[in-house]
């Protein structure tokens, strides 16, 4: 008896830490994406402070992937190695994915204001929805379609076209291809996934490839030796990956553990509006009715095509 009343009370231990741990995921999931929302204030600062693009995102890439390194050799070193044939795919994650959307994200900042950039970034789920119809032959319904289109309008609106917003062509790309980089991580990732790798693995090889890329970068345009005079700017950029970066991704991953991907990306959503709030506050940015309007109907473009999806 006294042995079935201790697996009983262990029984509810565990399903009461279960059923916390369930409570908690959202906000992970929140605080991850707030994080993620803070990369283009980091940007604009630590530009401002005279470090370059290269030398930035291989700093911020270094420290994303490096407490992903120490965590899975502590936790489970097997982890760590992957075989030579699965090179090429994580290869791909880094280069066409990450290192194509780090570096159109990071100039677009540049060249348009935070929650414009922010926003065009959010076309990726749309892209990602019609790659998925020819990858993963997944259905494209008329809902998924109309989001599509709303989506489009509103990065339109965003990018000043039918407002007059002052956004030269140049940020209107970069911000489309950011989106497009984006939209190509998930792609990349889910064949990644389904060769079973877990996110911290993905994470750490992605990040660490784009990591050697950006250091090559940097020292070929000189950023990389110019960078030893701004040492607030490297540190300010080593605390940009351990936010926007690892513990991003350490939050976002641990909530979405414990719910569905779908909801996942809805709270995701706040990191477009916590990018433009913060370069408000922030920075002084103003929004016109045609730019909040764009972002709105991206970010709801986003919500819609997410609520009640379970595939």
């Amino acid at each position: 008896m006294t042995n079935n009343a201790n697996e009983m009370r262990v029984a509810k231990n565990m399903q009461t830490q279960e059923r916390s741990k369930r409570n908690l995921a959202p906000l992970f999931v929140i605080l991850g994406a707030l994080c993620w929302g803070t990369y283009g204030s980091f940007v604009t600062k630590i530009s401002a402070w005279g470090l370059g693009q290269n030398a930035l995102v291989s700093i911020r890439f270094l420290f994303t992937a490096l407490p992903m390194f120490l965590f899975l050799l502590c936790k489970d070193p097997g982890k760590l190695k992957i075989p030579k044939k699965d090179m090429p795919l994580f290869l791909a994650n880094g280069i066409v994915s990450i290192v194509f959307f780090t570096s159109c994200y990071t100039a677009a900042i540049r060249y348009t204001k935070i929650a414009t950039a922010a926003a065009l970034l959010y076309t990726a789920p749309a892209i990602v929805l019609i790659l998925s119809a020819i990858l993963f032959k997944e259905k494209l319904t008329g809902k998924k379609i109309i989001c599509v289109l709303f989506s489009v309008l509103g990065c339109a609106l965003c990018s000043g076209l039918a407002g007059g917003a002052d956004l030269t062509r140049k940020g209107l790309l970069l911000g489309l291809g950011a989106g497009l980089g984006y939209a190509l991580y998930s792609i990349f990732s889910r064949y990644i996934q389904m060769r079973g790798y877990t996110t911290y693995t993905n994470i750490l090889y992605t990040f660490g490839i784009a990591t050697i890329v950006y250091v090559v970068m940097a020292c070929v345009d000189g950023s990389a030796q110019n960078s030893i005079q701004h040492p607030e700017a490297i540190a300010l950029a080593a605390l940009c990956g351990l936010v926007t970066g690892c513990a991003a991704y350490i939050l976002y991953t641990e909530g979405l553990s414990k719910m569905a991907p779908p909801t996942a990306s809805v709270l995701a959503t706040i990191e477009p509006v916590t990018a433009a709030i913060l370069g408000v506050v922030l920075f002084g940015q103003t929004l016109s009715i045609m730019e909040i309007m764009g972002i709105v109907l991206v970010v709801g473009s986003v919500i819609a095509m997410n609520v009640g999806h379970r595939s």
